[in-house]
């Protein structure tokens, strides 16, 4: 096992002097037998593009949790994501999914988003002071979702607390039990609900999402049943925890950087800028993880097969190699280059155009409507207990 304590508070804190001392000293450093943590840029990027590299669900279960565990019903509906799976199961959903997700237009997420934003801000704006997590980041995301796919807004709070559950079996460590039997729950929730929901928009199909993927075909390929509602969670666990998480990571960098907040403030423009870099440095998915296929030389390393990598995206967002001054917060950071925060290769993150969407939208509105927020506890964030998940688990604002 690692002599690097990756659940300390100091860890959680700041991770980045960690995977700094570890790009210098073991790039690829074992965390136990059969798995490593990748940490530079090169071996992240060539791990997420090389098809020598894919995805082995089941068998991570099976070797954290033992054989049995496989049947456990949460580990089952996630082996049904199509981000889970691999060429060509994971390119025939992609492009059925691809095709109803598409539908809906830059414009109009972003005035979905808007409109949403500027409702949250309305109903919290008298106060004086919020957190921004509970009353905004996590809102967000979830009541856009929620007007994609024509769901009622009355189950917000549960998707939220059900959503929040089932992300953790994507965590590097191993789960207690009371975590599992939770995600199991949340798993029957899910899984109970859209059957439902699908069931009623054979009957009353509309524009909706939902309706858009029923319907979705590529010559005589279709969607079943089971992927529509796999995905549909996918889209929730995704598309919720690390849009929430990553609005408050952006907003807490920004006040951490005033010289950077305040050019922002002052140059509008930037904004897409702006959300490109908090994504670099400080991203809310922290970590992905791959099979090897077969034996492959890697970082001067022997990778064997069925062995597990988990690519550090967050530290390979510092590696100075591909970011110069990679620890500097600029929000308008010059070269081409973009960050790893949504993966890579056939993988990357269906979703990646509407999180900027919310994100670039959120922020614009809080700016707009609350130009003297300030972040009391900014210089002591608490960050939660999460090696996959970056993210705070509260963000006080006053204004």
């Amino acid at each position: 096992m690692s002599s690097i304590d990756l659940h300390s508070p100091e860890f959680l804190a700041d991770p980045y002097p960690t995977f700094r001392h570890l790009r210098e000293t073991a790039p690829l450093f074992p965390l136990q037998p059969g798995a490593w943590l990748v940490t530079r840029h090169a071996e992240a990027d060539r791990i997420l593009r090389d098809p020598r590299f894919a995805k082995d669900y089941l068998s991570t279960v099976a070797r954290r949790y033992g054989p049995d565990a496989v049947e456990e019903p949460v580990f089952q509906v996630v082996n049904r994501f199509m981000l889970v799976m691999n060429p060509p199961e994971h390119l025939r959903l992609r492009a059925l999914v691809g095709k109803a997700f598409g539908v809906k237009q830059a414009a109009e997420l972003r005035r979905l988003a808007l409109d949403v934003a500027e409702t949250l801000v309305e109903g919290f704006i008298g106060q004086g002071r919020a957190d921004l997590m509970a009353a905004l980041a996590y809102p967000l995301p979830v009541r856009v979702i929620c007007a994609m796919l024509g769901l009622r807004l009355e189950d917000n709070l549960e998707f939220q607390r059900e959503t929040q559950a089932l992300a953790r079996v994507f965590e590097m460590s191993r789960l207690a039990r009371a975590d599992i039997d939770a995600a199991n729950h949340a798993a029957r929730m899910f899984d109970g609900y859209f059957r439902a929901v699908c069931r009623a928009r054979r009957q009353a199909p509309g524009d909706d999402l939902i309706s858009l993927l029923l319907r979705a075909e590529d010559g005589d390929q279709r969607l079943s049943e089971d992927e529509i509602v796999a995905n549909i969670t996918l889209l929730f666990v995704a598309g919720h925890e690390t849009t929430a998480n990553m609005l408050g990571n952006t907003l807490l960098s920004l006040h951490r950087h005033p010289d950077q907040l305040a050019r922002l403030q002052s140059r509008p423009d930037l904004l897409p800028q702006a959300v490109n870099e908090a994504l670099r440095y400080e991203p809310a998915v922290q970590i992905a993880a791959r099979a090897a296929l077969e034996d492959v030389a890697l970082g001067g390393v022997g990778v064997r097969r069925g062995e597990t990598l988990y690519v550090g995206l967050g530290a390979a967002n510092r590696d100075p190699a591909a970011f110069p001054e990679p620890d500097a917060f600029r929000i308008d950071r010059p070269g081409a280059a973009n960050p790893l925060s949504f993966g890579g290769g056939v993988h990357y993150c269906l979703g990646a155009r509407l999180a900027r969407i919310e994100l670039e939208t959120a922020l614009a509105v809080l700016f707009r409507r609350l130009p003297g927020l300030e972040l009391p506890d900014g210089d002591r964030p608490r960050w939660k207990s999460s090696l996959t998940i970056r993210g705070l688990e509260r963000l006080e604002a006053v204004w």
